[in-house]
């Protein structure tokens, strides 16, 4: 019988219970770049201190891959938890969770073509903007802005990108977007989105990034 692994960089001892309480695995293997204190959940427990970089990291994780066992990822999104998403892609492990603000969600590992073309163009633009909206995507990429809030819909339904606001200008109004000035509006009111990376987004931005 496979025995069920779990894998995390969470160290603080309520998130690890609620953490097993959701998965149930057999085992659990703590990676962390500090020693962990609390040895007291009554299952196999083992913590891998490595240092924070992906050499070490690497090469800890690749020693516990067991190919007769079913591995379960939680990542709390920091330096180490980065690594972590870069191997679970790299070994197409599933499922793989992220834990942020206490909430733990299962996110989508396919290789590295969780976003193609577009999607990781507008990632960089968010990142390098603070915020992307379809303004943004029209006056960068040409994309008409109908066609640019379909990317956004769906990043924000893949949860890489955050709605945060909604303004409303009034016709006579001077639109004052954030990073450029687009005129007074002259017809109908317009309501303008904008959007965020969100913790994943920023993990799946750095995938991206260094060419995964």
């Amino acid at each position: 019988m496979n025995k069920k692994v779990l894998i995390t960089n969470v160290k603080s001892r309520e998130n690890v219970k609620k953490i097993l309480n959701e998965i149930k695995p057999h085992k659990i293997v703590i990676i962390s770049s500090r020693k962990i204190k609390f040895t007291d959940f009554d299952m196999e427990m083992e913590n891998i201190r490595v240092k924070e970089d992906f050499e070490t990291i690497i090469h800890e994780f690749n020693g516990i891959l067991n190919p007769e066992d079913d591995f379960v990822i939680v990542i709390k999104p920091d330096k180490v938890g980065i690594y972590l998403l870069w191997l679970a892609q790299i070994n197409l492990i599933n499922p793989t969770y992220i834990m942020a603000s206490g909430d733990i969600e299962q996110i989508p590992i396919a290789e590295s073509s969780l976003l193609k073309g577009k999607e990781s163009e507008i990632l960089k633009l968010a990142d390098c903007h603070g915020f992307i909206d379809p303004i943004s995507i029209n006056k960068e990429f040409g994309i008409k802005e109908e066609e640019a809030k379909k990317y956004l819909d769906s990043l924000s339904k893949k949860r890489i990108l955050k709605f945060i606001e909604t303004k409303e200008f009034k016709v006579g109004d001077e639109k004052k977007h954030p990073y450029y000035a687009t005129g007074l509006l002259e017809k109908v009111k317009d309501l303008q989105d904008f959007y965020v990376l969100t913790s994943l987004g920023r993990i799946m931005l750095y995938v991206i990034l260094t060419g995964q």
